[in-house]
């Protein structure tokens, strides 16, 4: 291939990837926004308002997920079939499944307060502020929103918008006003959160709509079948997302909300090594799912192999770097942190193995084991819910980190032996063992 048209083919590649790529970034960027943001909070108010900021934060996001979880992964799958086929959707199917994402919300708002200080205890480890469940609701109601407003806008194609609804606009927002010196306390912070989340939420479903028509010809879509496909997929999210939130709770239930903010600040350093999964993902998922579609075996096996030695290559620098560095790094947010050097080096440690077999979890969820991959997510939920209190009555917040982190390596490699033996395939090494394919 000539020099010209190399470049006229990287040149097209960017134009038709541009918009996947950018919204790759904004993930990464999204990560990034939020470490800052939990920098900045304990580098002025110390451990223990990190740890509040955290708790509340995370429990209104994943109560979200148990709001709207499945139900977005419906609207994008079924939105999608309608802007493919170059029709427009009538405005009155979207304003149907935002009030039924209301209706959702609501119920979870309306059993947070039902149930009293023992339900609040176990969502947020029974510390709020004052106007704490005020807070929690308005954060709940806005990701559940923004939630459904990113997946709208990704079924339009718009996906940095909806990336950006979804997951930088809110971070990036607060950091701003704490950078304009509005605020000095974490209550006002809170708030602030507060308040521009439920801005974003009402942006993005006002875009959301744009996309959208009230036109007599415009298409509509019944609702059952978006419920009917978003319950399988309900339990997935839950199981995906309920780590990080869990693992909080059990440590500020456990330890204190000094320890919380220390556990909260390690497994952010931690987990931004997941930036190179989720680019792994995007990039391999199609080409591995292409290969055996072909029935080509080895060419599954030879892109594992590749997105395992991109994801080590990519991986071991800066997790080596942070397992050598974890005590000065930790001092530059305040000397208070140091102390969660320990479980720095654990959850980072655990990433690192994570992130490296992660290929196997992804080979084995594009060759049609959807069923083997659910099972194994279930049984590493569950198992961590189980055994992540006890352990932290014995360890504490160092114990709840090794917990989470045996977990997410055990899942990987449950997949890792399933993909072997299923499909015979063995990702890291790119070796094949002669079977007959089962789609």
């Amino acid at each position: 291939m000539t020099d010209r048209g190399l470049a006229a083919r990287l040149v097209g590649l960017a134009r038709n990837h541009f918009q996947s790529v950018m919204a790759l970034a904004i993930r990464g960027l999204s990560v990034l926004a939020g470490f800052a943001l939990s920098f900045v909070i304990g580098h002025r108010f110390g451990p223990e308002a990190n740890g509040t900021y955290a708790l509340i934060t995370q429990s209104a996001m994943f109560l979200s997920v148990v709001a709207v979880g499945g139900l977005d992964l419906a609207v994008v799958r079924q939105f999608s079939s309608v802007i493919a086929k170059r029709q427009q959707l009538s405005a009155s199917t979207l304003l149907r499944v935002v009030g039924l994402s209301i209706g959702f919300a609501t119920a979870i708002i309306a059993a947070l307060l039902a149930g009293g200080p023992a339900t609040l205890h176990w969502a947020v480890g029974g510390i709020l502020p004052a106007g704490g469940l005020l807070i929690l609701c308005i954060l709940l109601w806005s990701r559940a929103m923004t939630r459904i407003g990113s997946a709208v806008l990704r079924s339009q194609k718009r996906y940095i918008l909806g990336q950006s609804v979804e997951v930088l606009m809110i971070p990036t927002l607060v950091l701003g006003v704490i950078a304009a010196g509005w605020v000095h306390s974490i209550g006002s912070i809170l708030w602030v959160t507060a308040a521009v989340s439920a801005a974003v939420a009402i942006g993005g479903l006002m875009a959301s709509l744009d996309g959208t028509s009230r036109a007599a010809a415009a298409t509509p879509l019944p609702i059952r079948p978006m419920i009917r496909i978003a319950l399988p997929l309900w339990g997935v999210a839950i199981a995906l997302n309920i780590a990080d939130w869990y693992g909080l709770v059990v440590v500020a239930n456990t330890a204190g909300l000094h320890d919380a903010g220390l556990y909260r600040i390690a497994m952010q350093f931690g987990t931004s090594l997941a930036i190179v999964s989720m680019g792994l993902f995007s990039v391999y998922s199609p080409q591995i799912s292409a290969a055996w579609a072909s029935e080509d075996l080895a060419g599954v096996a030879r892109l594992g192999r590749t997105a395992t030695r991109l994801s080590t290559l990519f991986t071991l620098p800066p997790a080596l770097l942070m397992l050598g560095i974890a005590e000065p790094l930790l001092g530059l947010i305040g000397s208070e942190f140091i102390a969660a050097a320990p479980m720095l080096r654990i959850v980072v440690l655990g990433q690192m193995i994570y992130t490296i077999t992660g290929p196997a979890g992804l080979v084995l969820a594009m060759t049609g084991h959807e069923r083997v991959n659910f099972a194994i997510t279930i049984t590493s939920t569950l198992s961590l819910i189980l055994f992540a209190p006890l352990i932290a009555q014995s360890f504490g917040a160092a114990g709840v980190a090794t917990c989470v982190a045996l977990f997410l390596v055990g899942r990987n490699l449950a997949s890792l032996y399933f993909v072997n033996r299923l499909c015979g395939i063995n990702p890291l090494t790119g070796s094949v063992r002669p079977q007959k394919m089962n789609h």
